[in-house]
């Protein structure tokens, strides 16, 4: 009876081992998607395929030049999964700036974000390519507007990406009194997909 004694325990202190390593294992990997996020999937070559392409359609947000932080969280694309918001819009010496963020959608199994920016791998580490087009419409005179800066994916979830909110070629006066409101149209959005290699 003894013996069978010393044989059962030994049973369960190895199952209570493999189950523990298993779970080591698991917790490494969470641990990477839940601290890094999309970030740990874009750069986790040799386990997920990456692929980018554009999304169709134009997306139009209304800024408030009169009230800047009034900006904060308006929407300007929603799919369910991915989201981009305006983060913060800024007025400089001379101009005004929009930047959005971008949110995705993150698991074991990949990842998806839609940004202005096209996330893809070259051959030695993941590059940005600045890809959305933006024009604004302000007291009925509209024109494009420039790129004014981008990160990688800084944050959890996603990236930032901004537009300077006047004319390429030159300024625009903002009349405050006359009209706060700028409409800006964002095209040229890009879908960011990361899935799992089977």
């Amino acid at each position: 009876m003894r013996k069978l004694v010393n044989l059962n325990t030994v049973y369960v202190v190895a199952a209570i081992v493999a189950i523990g390593t298993i779970i080591i294992v698991w917790a490494s990997e969470m641990s990477g998607i839940w601290t890094k996020g999309i970030s740990h999937v874009a750069n986790a070559v040799e386990e997920y395929h990456n692929a980018a392409f554009p999304v169709d359609g134009e997306f139009t947000v209304d800024i408030d030049l009169s009230d800047l932080e009034s900006n904060e969280g308006k929407v300007l694309f929603d799919d369910g999964k991915n989201q981009i918001f305006v983060s913060k819009v800024v007025r400089n010496e001379s101009d005004y700036e929009v930047v959005f963020r971008s949110s995705g959608d993150f698991s074991l199994g990949g990842a998806t974000l839609v940004s202005g920016i096209e996330h893809v791998r070259n051959s030695n580490d993941l590059t940005t390519d600045f890809q959305a087009e933006a024009q604004a419409s302000y007291m009925g005179d509209t024109y494009k507007l420039s790129p004014s800066g981008s990160s990688g994916l800084d944050y959890r979830d996603g990236d930032e990406f901004g537009f300077y909110l006047y004319r390429q070629d030159e300024t625009i006066d903002i009349d405050l009194e006359k009209e706060s409101m700028i409409e800006v149209t964002v095209t040229n959005l890009y879908m960011n997909l990361w899935a799992e290699k089977s």
